[in-house]
C-alpha cells in the first residue's frame, strides 16, 4: 500500500487553512504548524464558539504551536514531520496592524520557511494577496507589476520575490482577495456584515468606493489544492472573478434573509484601490472555476451558521 502523500500548512488553523486541512485530510497525511493567536479584537465568546467549529475541520491533522517568525521551531517541525508539500498561509490579514509585527511575520516567516527548506526540497505553495500588486482601477493579471502601497501588500510582495528566487523551481503563488465564508474571526467586512444580519446587532457603515472580488473560501480551498498539486512554478488568482461593491453584498444578504440591515454609506478614498482580479489563468491551466456566485456563497455560509456555529 503507497504512503499518503505528506502536506504540511503553515498557518493552518487559521480560516483558510482549516477549510484547507478538512478537504485534504482525507486523502493525505496532514500537518498543521501554527502560532494559534488571534490577532483582532474579536469577541472572546463569539471566538471561541467559531474555534470550536474549526477544531472539527481540523480532526484527524497533526498540530504543532510555533511561532514562524523562530527558525529553529520551523527547522524542526519540518525535519519531524518532512513533508512532501508545504503551503504557507501563516499571516497577519489585518491591512492595518502593527507594522512592526505584520512585516516580520510575513517576510521573516516565509524566508525561514524556504531556508529550512533549502535542502529538501519540498514543493512550497505561497499565499499572496491582491494588496500585493498596490492600486489599481479595473482588471489586473498575473502579469500585473507589483507597486504595493500597505504594510500587509509589501510583505505579500516581498514574499512571493523571495519564493521566485529560492524555490528551488518548485513552487505555486496564489493571489486573493475578499474571502468570506463561515469560519473567519479576523473583522474581515464580508464577516462583520455576515453576522450583523446573523445576530440582526447594531448598525454599521460602508465604504461606497471599495470594489472587491469577493470568493467563497470552499471555492479558494479548491483552487489552493489544485495549485498544490501543479507540476510547474507559476503564479494564479484565485478570485471569483468579478468586482462588486459592499451595497451588492448587502443586497444579496436583504435578498436571502427578507430582513433589512440597518447602515450608512460614506464616501471614503483612504485604502488600496482595486477591482477584478482575473482568474482565466487557472480556469485555463488549472481546470478551475468557482463553483459558487455571491448569491450561492453567502447562502451556504448563513446556512453553516444556523447549523454548525450558532453565534
Amino acid at each position: 500500500m503507497n504512503k499518503k502523500q505528506k502536506i504540511g500548512i503553515f498557518g493552518g488553523n487559521g480560516f483558510i487553512g482549516s477549510w484547507l486541512v478538512n478537504l485534504l485530510k482525507k486523502d493525505f497525511s496532514i500537518s498543521t504548524f501554527d502560532i494559534q493567536k488571534k490577532f483582532s479584537d474579536y469577541n472572546p465568546k463569539r471566538a471561541a464558539t467559531i474555534l470550536k467549529f474549526r477544531k472539527k475541520l481540523l480532526a484527524g491533522a497533526k498540530q504543532y504551536k510555533g511561532d514562524v517568525q523562530d527558525l529553529k521551531q520551523v527547522r524542526e517541525y519540518l525535519e519531524k514531520e518532512n513533508p512532501d508539500i508545504i503551503v504557507c498561509l501563516s499571516s497577519i490579514p489585518l491591512e492595518n496592524f502593527e507594522r512592526t509585527l505584520q512585516l516580520p511575520t510575513e517576510i521573516v516567516g516565509i524566508s525561514n520557511i524556504l531556508y529550512a527548506n533549502e535542502a529538501r526540497k519540498a514543493r512550497v505553495v505561497y499565499m499572496s494577496s491582491l494588496f500585493a500588486i498596490g492600486h489599481f482601477d479595473h482588471a489586473v493579471t498575473e502579469m500585473t507589476h507589483l507597486a504595493p502601497v500597505t504594510n500587509y501588500g509589501i510583505g505579500k510582495a516581498t514574499g512571493e520575490h523571495l519564493v521566485r528566487a529560492f524555490g528551488n523551481n518548485n513552487y505555486g503563488i496564489i493571489r486573493t482577495t475578499s474571502v468570506y465564508g463561515p469560519g473567519d474571526i479576523n473583522n474581515r467586512v464580508p464577516q462583520i456584515i455576515l453576522e450583523k444580519a446573523i445576530t440582526n446587532s447594531g448598525n454599521f457603515w460602508i465604504n461606497k468606493a471599495s470594489l472587491l472580488d469577493f470568493i467563497y473560501v470552499k471555492d479558494l480551498i479548491e483552487g489552493i489544492k489544485k495549485v498544490i498539486f501543479h507540476e510547474r512554478a507559476e503564479t494564479f488568482n484565485i478570485s471569483g472573478g468579478k468586482a462588486l461593491t459592499l451595497v451588492d453584498f448587502i443586497n444579496t444578504i436583504e435578498s436571502l434573509t427578507g430582513k433589512k440591515l440597518d447602515y450608512e454609506i460614506r464616501h471614503l478614498d483612504d485604502r488600496t484601490r482595486r477591482g477584478t482580479l482575473v482568474n482565466d489563468k487557472a480556469r485555463l491551466i488549472l481546470n478551475w472555476q468557482p463553483k459558487y456566485n455571491l448569491k450561492t456563497g453567502i447562502e451556504d455560509t448563513l446556512d453553516t451558521y444556523k447549523k454548525s456555529i450558532l453565534i
